[in-house]
């Protein structure tokens, strides 16, 4: 069944036989808000479940039962089973068949009068083949008595399509997506760099990044929004061990520096020249960043190689689509807070440039741009990155801001700014697109990436978010990674985040109402 099809469970906030199990379970639900949708209350009630066999060869039929000990609110149980198959499930007890073998995950989504719950049970089943039948009743020490369980360890995680690689990314690009980044002071014998040069990294022969010097002595920025150096490495060349970088002048004269590639890295490199003051090569005057909708900027944090024309094909399933636009006039007073509104996370902004996300569905009155009228941006824009064009998008006041989107703006200093989510929740779901993406997770509290991206496990790539102190990016968070790019690593609530998609897929999770 196509999963698009498949009949979503609406938010459970109507059922409710009796008064004082009502009021109950709303007070539970309203804590479970602040401890964080995946985590139980203090105390809560066991969730569980089991399933009749665990490993088998294929095709294996797996009969799952849910033994959580309250029962559901509503028909509000998804179970996924790693494979790509996901089913709604009202009665507790489903069955499955494994067509493929493979080690698989299964997750439950519930909700209960104890609030919204999630059980994931990693490498859960195995699916391997059949035990060889020896060809001799000689025994033969070196066969195999059971099945190889150990040789399907290497295909984690299963639910990986081996074909969502973008058909629109040219196959002689190189294959690591997350450049390093450099910028800073460049002087030819003493002199600044003119305006107008470029300056080229090269991996060996190979031209691996280029920037033209905007102001004199000076390449790229500091800033998000500055362009810097952006250098790409290939897989082939990071296997044969550390890449080494070199600078060049017009392609002409090699600096004195050079740097080893790290994805995701972005460094403040001084670089010196040898030779003759260098002539322009062109006389084309370079403008500075523009007063309008930055999609020159936007270069800075997405990939050239992976910036081509926007999806051709909708996402895997169909949804309805959230409004992306408020009212057609200008708020003249501050939004009034409706008294039903929930107290939400604050969010923190340092002085610079921030990345925050929104983890709710906003209150009525307070779900628009205007809520960020108290932050002092020092005259600048609003932005908000439209995934299906790949460009910057300004954020007016009268913006109507959506569950999961990350938004940058400008703070002159340390300021803060309290959330207010509405009293209605339910069902959460995005567009996600082969590229780039600003997304902000759901949950109140920390969660490991692979965690809170478990709901498109199978198309995310990459992802990695801004550190508003230091003002840079933080080390890049890679799907099974290992060592500092693990995605063990924890994604903050209220934090935007840039997340890389090889596919388009639709993310959906559910908040219950509070």
């Amino acid at each position: 069944m196509n999963p698009g099809a498949r009949r979503i469970a609406g938010p459970a906030c109507c059922d409710h036989p009796e008064d004082e199990r009502y009021f109950s379970w709303v007070l539970l639900i309203f804590l479970l808000i602040f401890a964080g949708m995946a985590i139980p209350a203090e105390g809560a009630s066991s969730i569980d479940f089991t399933a009749n066999v665990t490993s088998g060869s294929p095709p294996l039929v797996v009969l799952f039962t849910d033994t959580s000990s309250l029962p559901v609110i509503g028909d509000s149980r998804r179970w996924d089973f790693g494979d790509g198959a996901i089913e709604f499930d009202p009665a507790g007890t489903i069955s499955h068949t494994y067509l493929q073998e493979g080690i698989f995950t299964v997750r439950l989504d519930r909700t209960d009068s104890e609030g919204y719950h999630s059980l994931i049970k990693y490498d859960f089943i195995a699916v391997t083949g059949p035990t060889p039948t020896p060809t001799s009743t000689t025994p033969v020490t070196t066969s195999p008595t059971t099945s190889p369980v150990t040789t399907v360890t290497t295909i984690i995680p299963t639910t990986t399509p081996v074909t969502t690689t973008p058909t629109t990314v040219p196959t002689t690009q190189p294959t690591v997506q997350i450049p390093a980044e450099f910028f800073g002071q460049a002087t030819s014998s003493g002199l600044p760099v003119p305006a107008g040069a470029r300056i080229t990294a090269r991996i060996g022969s190979r031209n691996a990044g280029e920037v033209v010097v905007v102001s004199p002595g000076t390449y790229g920025g500091a800033g998000p929004f500055d362009p810097r150096l952006k250098v790409y490495a290939t897989n082939d060349e990071i296997a044969a061990g550390p890449v080494l970088i070199t600078f060049w002048l017009n392609e002409a004269s090699q600096a004195a520096q050079t740097a080893y590639f790290q994805s995701g890295t972005s460094q403040n490199l001084a670089l010196t020249f040898a030779g003759p003051t260098p002539t322009p090569t062109s006389t084309t005057p370079v403008t500075t960043t523009p007063t309008t909708s930055p999609v020159t900027t936007a270069t800075t944090v997405i990939p050239t190689t992976t910036l081509t024309t926007a999806p051709t094909t909708s996402p895997q399933t169909t949804v309805t689509t959230v409004p992306t636009t408020g009212p057609t006039t200008l708020p003249t007073t501050s939004p009034t807070v409706t008294p039903t509104a929930v107290p939400g996370l604050t969010l923190t902004f340092e002085p610079g440039w921030n990345h925050v996300a929104i983890p709710r569905y906003l209150a009525p009155g307070s779900d628009s741009g205007s809520i960020f009228s108290s932050i002092d941006t020092s005259g600048r824009p609003i932005w908000r990155y439209n995934s299906t064009s790949q460009l910057y998008e300004r954020v007016y006041p009268s913006t109507h801001l959506n569950a999961t989107d990350s938004i940058w703006i400008y703070s002159g200093s340390h300021a803060t700014l309290p959330l207010s989510f509405s009293g209605t929740q339910g069902l959460v779901e995005r567009n996600l697109y082969s590229g780039w993406n600003g997304f902000g997770i759901l949950n109140l509290t920390e969660v490991p990436a692979r965690d809170a991206l478990f709901p498109v496990y199978s198309s995310w790539k990459y992802s990695y978010g801004f550190d508003p102190v230091a003002q840079r990016y933080e080390v890049s968070i890679v799907k099974g990674g290992t060592g500092i790019h693990n995605d063990s690593r924890t994604l903050i609530p209220g934090r935007g985040y840039w997340l890389f998609m090889e596919e388009n897929i639709t993310y959906r999770a559910f908040i219950p109402d509070s």
